[in-house]
């Protein structure tokens, strides 16, 4: 009996949803690059025992995308952070699902208990006719992954 594969999934067409306080935020969900979706856990061994260390290792999950003339809710949820920069973190959950070319979600990770740890934009350049872009960076403890398409059996 064969495993029907499907075909592999692009890259370059996904969606990010940034959920704060159990919402998500419908508006911000285009971005140019998201990096840092990993799993990883601290594994430790003495003598002949291998165990699972209780504290999950923190990740970074960078989202980039093209900055833009007006305010976007993401943005504006951004600069209300700033303000409380130094005393406050409000954590949010992200989900970043890949897409087919019908904008079907295949796969998909919910990164979970995210706070935005940076947010930096590019350098400026006068020579240059290229978009400025900005980088957030969320520090998170947890990930789940999702393969959302499921597989057939081929006879």
């Amino acid at each position: 009996m064969l495993i029907d594969r499907g075909f592999p999934v692009v890259g370059y067409h996904f969606v990010v949803s940034i959920i704060s306080a159990g919402i998500p935020n419908p508006v911000d969900i285009e971005f140019r690059e998201v990096s840092g979706l990993k799993m990883t856990r601290s594994v430790t061994t003495f003598g002949n025992m291998t165990s699972v260390e209780p504290v999950i290792p923190r990740q970074n999950l960078i989202l980039k995308r093209g900055v833009f003339t007006s305010s976007s809710p993401l943005t504006l949820g951004n600069v209300a952070e700033s303000l409380m920069w130094r005393n406050r973190l409000l954590r949010k959950d992200i989900l970043v699902s890949a897409l087919d070319s019908d904008k079907v979600p295949m796969n998909a990770w919910v990164v979970t208990n995210a706070y935005l740890e940076s947010w930096e934009w590019d350098g400026l350049n006068a020579d240059s006719n290229e978009l400025l872009i900005e980088s957030m960076s969320f520090k998170y403890s947890g990930i789940k992954y999702t393969p959302l398409k499921l597989t057939k059996n081929v006879p």
